[in-house]
């Protein structure tokens, strides 16, 4: 049996007979790993609280490499983040960061890229004061890590450049069609100038800071609306905690 040791966000929970429960943590090291969480006899080694979403720990877990289920040795907090769990709006924030870090990774395969990019999210979240901008951020960031960065400047199916009217945006086919090889409307919307030029900013600055988005809240909700279409398409399902961002 190996031992590891590293530091690990917990992305969700989920029960394992009676009393105990299995862990989905996002390590540092490892990627996703799952561990099973034994209940403890002993009022001093409760660790039961550590185990919420969006809680950084440094974990250790033993079991061997072709195994898909470890053992939780012990975990030691490293940051709970309070202030998240103190604001319903931040909260539901938090918690689609972490979906959407599950839904994008795979079990036991490295990560360390999405890992900095988690904690760096859930950092920022408990400092901004414009948390829509920041989830606009992050899910950009989120795409073009896992290399699925939406094509803004060529048509995604033929390559051509595309022309100053043509905004259709497939996102089944990841990015802008031109009119030539578009075959289904129905499976394209239409973008506003100001979604296009707020995406293709986030896109060419590498999304390292956060464009300002629009004073127009419909084109707000048009630039939410086209990246969650996207990354639905991308991951092959709908997140709950996106409702749950709307409560």
């Amino acid at each position: 049996m190996a031992l590891y040791r590293s530091d690990a966000f917990v992305l969700r929970t989920y029960k394992l007979g009676e009393a105990d429960q299995i862990i989905v943590f996002l390590t540092e090291d490892y990627g996703k790993v799952r561990a099973v969480a034994r209940r403890s006899r002993s009022a001093k080694r409760q660790t039961a609280s550590y185990y919420q979403p969006m809680t950084l720990l440094h974990a250790i877990f033993f079991g061997r490499s072709s195994q898909n289920l470890h053992r939780i040795n012990s975990v030691d907090m490293i940051q709970p983040f309070r202030p998240l769990r103190e604001d319903f709006t931040l909260m539901r924030c938090g918690l689609y960061m972490t979906e959407l870090l599950d839904a994008a990774t795979r079990d036991r395969e490295p990560v360390p890229e999405l890992f900095a990019l988690l904690r760096q999210g859930l950092e920022q979240l408990t400092e901004t004061s414009t948390p829509d901008a920041l989830l606009r951020l992050f899910e950009l960031q989120l795409l073009m890590l896992i290399g699925y960065t939406p094509q803004l400047f060529a048509c995604v199916r033929c390559a051509r450049d595309l022309a100053d009217y043509e905004t259709a945006f497939s996102p089944a086919m990841g990015g802008l069609v031109c009119r030539s090889c578009m075959t289904n409307k129905q499976q394209a919307v239409t973008l506003s100038p100001q979604t296009l030029a707020y995406l293709r900013q986030g896109v060419m600055s590498g999304a390292e800071s956060v464009p300002l988005l629009p004073d127009d809240a419909e084109v707000c909700q048009e630039i939410e609306t086209v990246l969650h279409q996207h990354l639905t398409a991308r991951l092959g399902r709908e997140l709950k905690s996106y409702a749950f961002l709307h409560l």
